[in-house]
């Protein structure tokens, strides 16, 4: 079983249902979920995640000018980067447990 693509996918679950239903600690269960995934990947993906993050997060206010659905999109993304920030947050900390050598 590939538990990478499974915490990624339940991570993007939760991302999309916080557009639509209030979750309790939502940001909190986002936040573990992009540490997982962050911590399964492999550390030559920490440039690619944080560029992800960036870029999630500088393009997530544009969108809320679109007429019925953008505050959906641009919570999904502001989810979504924080997800990815998490996420790199988590590669960065296995690429720096990496280098220390333990």
């Amino acid at each position: 079983m590939d538990y990478l693509k499974t915490t990624l996918r339940v991570g993007l679950v939760v991302v999309i249902l916080t557009a639509f239903v209030e979750i309790p600690y939502a940001a909190a269960i986002i936040a573990v979920l992009g540490l997982a995934v962050g911590v399964q990947r492999d550390t030559g993906d920490l440039v690619r995640t944080l560029i992800l993050a960036i870029g999630l997060s500088v393009v997530a206010g544009a969108l809320v000018e679109i007429p019925a659905v953008g505050g959906y999109l641009t919570d999904i993304l502001t989810s979504a980067a924080a997800l990815a920030a998490a996420s790199a947050v988590g590669v960065f900390g296995k690429w720096t447990w990496e280098q220390v050598g333990i």
